[in-house]
């Protein structure tokens, strides 16, 4: 019996670990660390530990060599005697690391490296970060932050490792893109680290300049900070570091607190090592070269870094708590199974410990669906990930777009304050400054916007009959102060008098202000900057043509011929050891802007002597569409200033003194404004308050129900808002009878002409881009309001109603024609109320108050008046009838009341009427 029931116990115990593999054979991984930074060190080694619970068949074995190269060859040699099936390593230092590397590889144990590599091909695989990348997207990142321009220093590690090898070429190398970003001095820190502290306080006493620091970990970028702020306490300069530790003085934390500007999160590896070795050692396909990408940290997304640690580090306990519950099932079952082979007894003891094993088997189970749900919620944390970084391609896409509404609030109280008569001199000048370079962001924008419709073919040239020679005359007095306050001596040289030339004016205006630009960029003090116009003719298939040249020369340090061909492609940048300088965007941009006109651009230059740029367009205008010829030329566009800004956008009328004081007698026109910026709001309201009662609505949605209780003159809407957009505010507005006559004007951060005609597609009655200036609102505001009251004048004056009905919305003069019916069908009836014209129309007495006098400016009573004298009006003419027969047929309770009311209205009596 005894016998028996061990063997019914053995079988039992087989079945069990054969569901739950417990008996299976381990594979023995060893893990040589160089140990290099603690904390970074404990995270991959976390990550490993973490992974390895996935994998039941793998055992890890981890050695630490302190930073010591000849330890971690002796421990390497340890972990082959000890049988390991696979290496895992982070050569400290190649040189006496690798030939033990080699040997293992070749006595046949797989060799997979993490972070580090070898000078040879005797490795499995590699898992490690892209050290090359992170050095790019460091220079990257401090060359957009810095504007191209700026002194950097350079804090490496030892460079006897290969991550900084590949991070000071990366680095070094895309700083060769940005000629103006100087990396003035590189730290080694192989030395010792005091030489950090001492090499930065050499730059300070020198007073150099120093704008950005790079530093190859965090513990180099904090210790640089350190030493900024005890010496001059520069808060401006950029520090950028690398690791993005999520423990507490990590990198994320220092970004969070503002010590570093920026840190690469530098993936450990330590998962993805433990991945690829397992499908090593289980023969499964995998890739021999595994680069992890980086994530660069700043102020913008270290919430989002910070949370999405804090969810990792939260499953990560959850999963350890399970690992903890695993182990003591495990244990519970390993004394279940002692005391089987023990208890030989009974037939009952077999019963009591079948139950206890079924029990402990489904506990197991319910921990491996824990285990699994725990993997699925990682899986979703990666695709969120995933998604945030799309989303992110997608933010900075359309970021320009939004810039516009933030430049409202920079842009209109500048101008204001630029205005006022009191302002000190210092505060002026710091104000203008603010202003110009303000207006300078809104042109890079501007820039950025004209490329996307180039890509898109939505820009389309609108060309005018101009004069060119007073263009450009204008051009050159706009430069005059600037040319003044650096000395140059700038010239327009042209013997023609007048010039005229089929030329889109703003689209030219940036050409010419680029190749501008970028003379006084590279003339020095004391040079000249020629502006030369001329007109020739050329033989063009035995035909004479004109046309048109503009030379642009400076004498300044000239371009390199190996750039001349490449100097106007998109983003082509010239490296650092050429004279020339920011030409990457705008003259791409000028080039596509000449050959829209069908012309040519080319440029000339004579190394450290002159360039010059060449502009030629043919005149006439056979080679321009009539889509692409303007019939009414209008206002020109401003001729841009210094700083490239241009009101092109704001077509303001040409009327001064926009804002106009109501007298106290006379009640303020209602203009209801819709925005869900608050500060955009405010400041609207701010521009309106003296001369309109302005109310205020957060979205479409709160605005119709404000309409409802009090019917505003106009309303003044932004487009993009939550709940209900301006767009759908707008075609509820004038789809509605009720509400459908209201003026509306549209303000949006988004200026295309697609946009601008979708608005008014749904009834918008203007539309003006932001940033807009005070003056242009108030005037476009008075404009829409004195229109109402000119035709409210002559619905009162003329003698027919449908001289004025071009003026209206369809909807309104449909609402005039039925109520004019109406009167009409009933006009014999002396007593014919605005009660009953308000029930046949289907409106209530106050709806059909409100409608009629935004319309006419008249009530009720004083419109059905009308539209019986102006239907008295024919009858005089044509019916032969007396005059109160006609009163009688019109609803006029007596001839002498109906003569009365007739010389009111049209100021002449009825007998003269009918005389003329």
């Amino acid at each position: 019996m005894s016998f028996f029931l061990k063997q019914i116990s053995t079988i039992l115990l087989l079945l069990f670990i054969s569901e739950y593999g417990f008996a299976k054979d381990k594979y023995l991984i060893g893990f040589s660390q160089c140990a290099q930074h603690g904390d970074w060190r404990l995270n991959m080694e976390a990550e490993m530990e973490r992974e390895i619970m996935f994998h039941d068949d793998l055992s890890l074995i981890i050695k630490q060599s302190y930073d010591d190269a000849n330890l971690q060859v002796q421990q390497i040699h340890e972990l082959v005697e000890m049988g390991i099936d696979l290496l895992i390593v982070s050569p400290y230092q190649i040189d006496p690391v690798q030939p033990v590397i080699d040997a293992v590889f070749k006595k046949g144990i797989p060799v997979v490296l993490v972070d580090r590599r070898i000078n040879s091909d005797n490795y499995t695989a590699y898992v490690g970060g892209d050290n090359y990348m992170i050095g790019k997207v460091a220079a990257s990142y401090i060359a957009n932050r810095l504007n191209n321009k700026g002194n950097i220093v350079e804090i490496m590690g030892g460079l006897t490792s290969s991550p900084a090898i590949e991070r000071t070429r990366g680095f070094n190398e895309t700083l060769e893109n940005f000629p103006q970003l100087q990396n003035i001095m590189r730290i080694n820190t192989t030395e010792t680290l005091e030489v950090v502290t001492d090499s930065l306080s050499e730059i300070i006493k020198r007073d150099i300049d120093v704008d950005a620091i790079f530093a190859f970990n965090d513990d180099y970028a904090v210790m640089a900070r350190n030493v900024i702020n005890q010496s001059i306490n520069e808060d401006h300069i950029l520090i950028i570091g690398i690791d993005g530790l999520p423990n507490a003085g990590g990198g994320i934390e220092m970004v969070e607190k503002g010590i570093l500007s920026a840190t690469l999160i530098y993936p450990t590896g330590g998962k993805e090592a433990i991945e690829i070795a397992s499908k090593i050692l289980h023969n499964e396909v995998f890739e021999k070269e595994n680069l992890l990408s980086t994530t660069l940290v700043d102020r913008s997304n270290v919430d989002i870094i910070r949370k999405q640690f804090d969810k990792i580090n939260s499953l990560q306990t959850d999963i350890s708590k399970s690992k903890d519950m695993l182990l003591n099932l495990g244990e519970k079952f390993k004394f279940q199974q002692f005391m089987l082979y023990l208890v030989t007894g009974t037939f009952v003891l077999v019963i009591l410990l079948m139950f206890l094993l079924v029990r402990s088997f489904y506990k197991l189970k319910d921990a491996n669906i824990h285990l699994k749900k725990q993997k699925k919620e990682l899986k979703k944390l990666s695709d969120k990930v995933e998604k945030i970084t799309q989303e992110k391609l997608k933010f900075f896409t359309n970021i320009s777009h939004e810039f516009r509404t933030p430049l409202t609030l920079i842009v209109g109280p500048l101008e204001d304050l630029l205005k006022t008569s009191d302002l000190p001199d210092n505060i002026y000048k710091r104000v203008s400054l603010m202003h110009k370079n303000s207006l300078r962001l809104l042109q890079l924008i501007n820039q950025l916007m004209d490329f996307r419709k180039i890509e898109n073919s939505k820009m389309k040239l609108q060309a005018g009959h101009y004069d060119v020679v007073k263009f450009l005359s204008d051009i050159h007095e706009s430069f005059l102060s600037l040319a003044e306050n650096r000395q140059i001596n700038l010239i327009f040289d042209t013997n023609l008098s007048q010039l005229k030339a089929w030329v889109d004016w703003d689209k030219l205006d940036k050409v010419v202000f680029n190749l501008l630009s970028n003379a006084f960029k590279f003339t020095p003090t004391g040079g000249t900057i020629i502006i030369k116009l001329r007109k020739e003719l050329l033989t063009v298939k035995s035909l004479w043509e004109e046309q048109l040249i503009i030379e642009v020369t400076d004498n300044g340090k000239g371009i390199s011929q190996k750039h001349i061909n490449h100097i106007f492609d998109r983003f082509y940048q010239v490296d650092k050891t050429d004279n020339l300088k920011g030409t990457g965007l705008g003259l791409a941009l000028s080039k596509e802007f000449v050959e829209m006109h069908r012309g040519r651009i080319t440029v000339e230059s004579i190394e450290s002597k002159k360039t010059t740029f060449i502009v030629k367009l043919p005149l006439g205008d056979a080679h321009l569409t009539q889509e692409e010829k303007i019939k009414d030329e209008g206002q020109k566009p401003l001729v841009q200033d210094l700083l490239g800004y241009s009101n092109t956008n704001q077509n303001v009328d040409n009327d001064k003194g926009a804002t106009i004081k109501t007298p106290d007698s006379i009640p303020k026109p209602v203009v209801l404004l819709v925005e869900d910026d608050n500060d955009v709001r405010s400041y609207v309201k701010e521009c309106l308050q003296d001369t309109y009662d302005v109310f205020e609505a957060q979205n479409g949605k709160i605005a119709l129900k404000m309409i409802e209780e009090e019917e505003p003159d106009l309303i003044v809407s932004d487009i993009m808002m939550p709940e209900m957009d301006g767009l759908e505010l707008t075609h509820q507005l004038k789809n509605d009878l009720k509400t459908c006559h209201i003026p509306i004007i549209l303000l949006t951060a988004k200026s295309s002409l697609e946009q601008r005609l979708e608005g008014l597609e749904e009834g918008a009655d203007s539309y003006i881009p932001k940033p807009f200036s005070k003056e242009h609102l108030q005037i476009r505001i008075r404009k829409l309001l004195d229109l109402r009251k000119k035709i409210h004048e002559r619905y009162k004056s003329q003698y027919i109603i449908e001289d004025e009905q071009n003026n209206i919305s369809r909807l309104d003069k449909n609402f005039l024609d039925k109520i004019s019916k109406i009167v009409k069908d009933n006009i014999q009836k002396e007593e014919f109320t605005v009660e009953e014209l308000s029930d046949l129309a289907g409106l209530s007495r106050v709806q059909m108050y409100r409608k009629v006098k935004k319309l006419t400016g008249m009530s009720g009573s004083e419109y059905v008046r009308l539209v019986k004298l102006k239907e008295s009006l024919e009858l005089i003419k044509t019916s032969g009838k007396s005059m109160a027969e006609i009163a009688h047929e019109v609803g006029f309770s007596s001839p002498s009341y109906f003569a009365q009311c007739f010389k009111k209205q049209f100021g002449i009596s009825p007998s003269d009427y009918a005389k003329k």
